[in-house]
Parts: C-alpha cells; structure tokens; sequence
C-alpha cells in the first residue's frame, strides 16, 4: 500500500498554477452568469448522468440524485453555496484509485494505471458552472 500511495503520489499530484486572476479579471475575461444556479439547471445536469457508474468515497451513486426528486432542492442549495464562496467541500478532494493493469511486468507500478473515483454530486457541479 506505501508503495501504491508513492507511486500515485508521484504519477498524480502536480504543482498548482502559479498565475491567478482576481475576481474583476474573470468577470472580464469569461463569459459567465453571475446568477445563482436554478433547479432547473440542477435537475438538466442530473438527468444527464449515468446510470450504474462508480460512486466515490461518499457512496453517493447517481441514480440516488436522478430519481431522488427531494434530493434536488438540498443539492441546488450546496451548489449555490459551492457557487457563492468559491470553495469546493473538503470531502470532495478525498478520492478512491483503482489500479488497473497495463501490458508488461506487473511487479512495476508503472505498468500500471490508476482510475479515480470520484464523488457524483462533485463531478456534477462543473456542468452548473
């Protein structure tokens, strides 16, 4: 497991970008609705999601979102929060790496390629935006 956690470590995790545009910039560069998300738009997005697909660490899957219609006013909320302070939930950056195998000697991690499950609801919210 310390040999996997390494490897992904090293093969994943990158340096964050060192150029950042403030708010005044990004208003101006981007073609981009201010306005909070409606349920409308939630319920689009959710629609558009794939039945029988992974869930992540919170084990949400997105049939519960789909054809959960109560869930949809709960999750709007959380969008429009996410939306408003522009920080993502901290539970949303812990991720599940399935290690598939690629062709060669499987002793070696680098024959190997991860696969990151991540949380539903976290993969839904870049469509919102």
């Amino acid at each position: 497991m310390k040999r996997w956690r390494v490897h992904f470590q090293e093969v994943l995790n990158c340096p964050e970008p060192s150029a950042s545009l403030n708010e005044e910039q990004l208003h101006n560069s981007l073609d981009v609705s201010m306005q909070d998300i409606s349920q409308d738009e939630v319920i689009r997005v959710i629609n558009k999601l794939k039945n029988g697909k992974a869930a992540g660490v919170d084990e949400v899957q997105p049939e519960l979102l789909k054809y959960g219609e109560a869930a949809v006013p709960y999750f709007t909320r959380l969008c429009n929060q996410i939306w408003g302070s522009h920080t993502v939930p901290a539970e949303w950056r812990n991720v599940i790496i399935i290690p598939l195998p690629k062709k060669g000697d499987l002793s070696e991690c680098g024959n190997w390629r991860g696969i990151t499950l991540l949380s539903v609801p976290e993969k839904s919210l870049p469509a919102l935006c």
